[in-house]
């Protein structure tokens, strides 16, 4: 009755309100997040207009994010922020303020890390000084998304880590393993202690889309690509019946892409980027679709399908965030090695090592491998085998030292080769016939120097 709006005792409302909430997070638990936002947005109606849940906020902002009602979670968090600032309750205000932020670093890309950075600055001081672990928990989520756009994956895991011990003191069940775990694939983090991690935690209660994701790119990593597809094909038909979109756009554009590149199927990695684009583009989220921008015009590279890597990355460059190292990065890369190709060798090899300089200051290893491998890439179509052999030996040991099988492999044979093509130019020079690679844009040099890549 309570429910329905029927007069009656409040106790039956509270009752009705915490058993639609303890509904909600269990449905929020298992990904079901239709089912989730319908439980609490149902639970929400029940509170007290001087009340304030940050719980229920909380659990309900993630779940409407996550079924891509980004800009409904946006005025969601405005609300609350403005309802906090009205009633005196400044930590309920900053919980607002900060949730907001962290929305528009996905709706409104640009400058939106800087704003979220600062109004941490401001709001941990102050929930620690009130003790909120719900409060602190919304702080160091908030700073580990910071520190994840900006590629400082190590950084960020230990502050979903405060996040995760938080969340379990105010009694709640987010331990963000899923983020964890991405945090561990994209850091420093060798590929048999993440393996390990994930077998330890994947057998929890609840089940974590981010988690399996997690699992199918490190098995691809390893070179067990037919496990790796299986995951994330089960991942998306389930999320697609579950309603989490966003889940399913970025784990379509990014992590399924990404084992079909690493498993040499560009056309599937190109279709499947194409598809997570075009998700990413209807829900309205630009942070992610600036990374499967670039993803897809890796793949359209590979398929020698120039001109439109290049609008690809362009459109990656512009919708990311200056300081999305993941974005700028990988666009860097693909506008470099398009330069190259076209035989612009000075601007490709600036933006290169400009890709390459982005990628030192974070602690994604395997991207800073991938920036060297096609750094080396650039370096011999513009004739420079020498720079070429170095930037391939940074590659591998980065490759090496995070456990990455199959880059590391492919970096030995590319060595192997470029040594080989250095010996035959020597033989020719010595014999007094001209060299295939005595013009930087020659056919024969740009064949070479791609056949090796």
């Amino acid at each position: 009755h309570a429910e329905r709006g029927t007069p009656g005792d409040p106790m039956l409302a509270t009752a009705a309100r915490r058993r639609l909430t303890a509904g909600g997070r269990r449905a929020k638990l298992r990904s079901d997040y239709g089912a989730a936002v319908g439980l609490l947005e149902r639970a929400a109606a029940l509170l007290p207009p001087s009340e304030i849940d940050l719980a229920l906020e909380t659990d309900l902002g993630d779940s409407l994010f996550e079924t891509g009602k980004g800009r409904e979670a946006l005025r969601r968090a405005d609300s609350l922020a403005a309802q906090a600032a009205a009633a005196g309750n400044r930590v309920g205000e900053l919980c607002g303020r900060l949730r907001e932020a962290v929305i528009r670093t996905s709706l409104e890309p640009e400058g939106a890390t800087e704003q979220l950075s600062a109004l941490l600055e401001q709001a941990l001081p102050v929930f620690q000084a009130a003790g909120d672990d719900i409060a602190l928990y919304t702080a160091y989520h908030a700073l580990g998304w910071v520190a994840f756009t900006r590629a400082q994956t190590d950084a960020a895991l230990e502050a979903y880590e405060r996040a995760s011990a938080h969340a379990r003191k105010a009694g709640r069940p987010d331990e963000l393993l899923g983020w964890r775990a991405i945090c561990r694939l994209y850091g420093t983090t060798p590929m048999s202690g993440l393996l390990a991690w994930l077998d330890e935690n994947e057998t929890r209660e609840g089940r974590d889309y981010w988690l399996r994701a997690t699992r199918a790119l490190t098995l691809a990593l390893l070179g067990r690509f037919d496990e790796a597809r299986a995951i994330l094909a089960e991942t998306r038909t389930e999320l697609a019946e579950l309603g989490g979109e966003l889940q399913l756009a970025v784990l379509t554009g990014i992590e399924s892409a990404n084992v079909e590149l690493l498993a040499g199927d560009p056309t599937t990695a190109a279709e499947l980027g194409a598809d997570g684009c075009r998700l990413l583009d209807e829900l309205g989220d630009l942070g992610f679709l600036s990374s499967a921008a670039a993803t897809l015009a890796q793949a359209l590279y590979a398929l020698d399908r120039l001109e439109e890597a290049d609008v690809w990355a362009g459109r990656a460059a512009e919708l990311g965030a200056n300081d999305d190292a993941f974005t700028q990065m990988s666009c860097q890369q693909v506008r470099a090695k398009v330069l190259a190709r076209r035989g612009e060798h000075a601007e490709a090899e600036r933006l290169a090592r400009e890709a390459d300089a982005i990628g030192e200051a974070t602690h994604w290893l395997d991207g800073q491998g991938d920036t060297y491998a096609d750094l080396a890439e650039v370096l011999a179509l513009g004739g420079k085998p020498d720079g070429a052999a170095a930037a391939l030996e940074q590659a591998l040991d980065r490759y090496e030292r995070k456990g990455n099988i199959v880059s590391a492999s492919r970096m030995r044979q590319r060595l192997a080769d470029l040594e080989n093509a250095t010996t035959r130019r020597a033989a020719r020079a010595s014999s007094g016939r001209p060299s295939p690679f005595s013009s930087a844009t020659s056919p024969a040099r740009r064949r070479s120097a791609r056949r090796w890549t």
